[in-house]
């Protein structure tokens, strides 16, 4: 009788697990649909990206991508382990009378593996790798398909838009000293936590919403039109490089020299990673590649932010999104990655993707 009644759960659980299975695979395949243009925009930078690696006689550049992958199934592995703490606190705290592994249980199954998440996650995770293979290898490849010409120029139009001085000069009084400096680059650094946030946030969702839809596709379209196409055009490696691809004076030379003495006394990491990235692009390879400065892609990101936060109808977001935005286009300056006119090109850029593709998204849905 026991084993009868056993065999009998047995074959109920398997049935639970095989239709949970069967419901996975269904949703799974149907977000191939339901991503198809983000799929598509996936592929056309893989194919420009490999058709360019022929015609250069250069491989794919794996380079930051194995790095952020990891990084990114870390967070979600951690996301997940914080949901479930946080849910399990939630119910000390308010005297929950039943079971909290059954709770927990019916969290992790029917919410965070549900089969909408699960397949709604996937295509996010594999349309950004497949992506950023690609794109990483545009971005190396810029100065072998068109040389550094941009910088005079560039710094010339930051002299002219900003009466006469450079924007790092009028940054100096309020952010010249050691301390401030390392502040600066502290929340610089943050930017990739606040990037990878938003991307969980959008792409890990339970519903495929129209904002999903329109964060992800503008958020990929922005790092492809932005740096692999108006980045190769106006090809640029940026202030603190300028006096290693331009003769004469080097009106940024006081600012590195600065950078280089905060870091003597506190951690400033942009010193090291810009002498890192310098030379990988002098050796062709590295763990950290890709120089180019035109436009900003920080900056652009934290446009998309403001947008997304604007869309969701958080208020406290939208004002989070937009103090770091400015922040972050200080940094660009202050550590010497970026020309001003570079965050103003990447925000112009990010918007006008994010109309793009919300335009784009509404006729196929039509």
């Amino acid at each position: 009788m026991m084993s009868t009644t056993y065999d009998s759960l047995t074959q109920q659980v398997a049935a639970v697990a095989g239709f949970r299975l069967k419901r996975t695979a269904q949703a799974i395949l149907a977000g191939f649909r339901s991503h198809a243009s983000l799929y598509s925009l996936v592929l056309a930078t893989y194919a420009i990206a490999l058709l360019q690696s022929i015609w250069l006689g250069v491989p794919l550049s794996l380079g930051l991508v194995e790095i952020v992958s990891g990084t990114t199934f870390i967070f979600l592995f951690l996301i997940i382990g914080l949901w479930l703490a946080g849910d399990l606190i939630r119910m000390w705290w308010t005297g929950f009378a039943g079971s909290p592994a059954q709770a927990l249980r019916v969290r992790l199954l029917d919410d965070i593996l549900a089969p909408s998440r699960v397949a709604n996650t996937l295509h996010a995770f594999v349309a950004n790798g497949v992506f950023f293979v690609g794109f990483m290898t545009i971005k190396k490849n810029i100065p072998i398909a068109i040389p550094f010409g941009w910088d005079e120029s560039l710094m010339q139009l930051d002299r002219a838009m900003h009466f006469g001085l450079l924007p790092h000069e009028f940054l100096a009084p309020l952010f010249g000293s050691p301390l401030a400096i390392f502040l600066v680059n502290v929340n610089y650094n943050v930017w990739f936590l606040v990037l990878t946030a938003f991307f969980f946030w959008q792409g890990f969702r339970r519903h495929d919403t129209a904002l999903r839809q329109q964060y992800l596709l503008a958020y990929l379209m922005t790092w492809l039109v932005g740096t692999c196409i108006a980045g190769t055009l106006l090809s640029s490696a940026g202030p603190c490089f300028y006096g290693f691809i331009v003769d004469g004076p080097n009106p940024y030379s006081a600012l590195m020299e600065q950078l280089k003495q905060a870091n003597d006394i506190y951690p400033v990491w942009a010193v090291p990673t810009q002498a890192t990235l310098w030379q990988s692009h002098l050796a062709g390879h590295g763990d950290i590649e890709g120089v180019s400065a035109m436009p900003s892609m920080h900056v652009g990101t934290t446009i998309l932010f403001i947008l997304c936060a604007m869309r969701s109808g958080h208020r406290w977001l939208v004002w989070f999104s937009a103090i770091f935005a400015f922040s972050i286009f200080i940094g660009s300056i202050v550590l010497g990655w970026h020309y001003a006119v570079d965050g103003y090109a990447g925000a112009l850029i990010a918007l006008a993707c994010w109309k793009l593709s919300g335009w784009w998204l509404k006729r196929v849905q039509a």
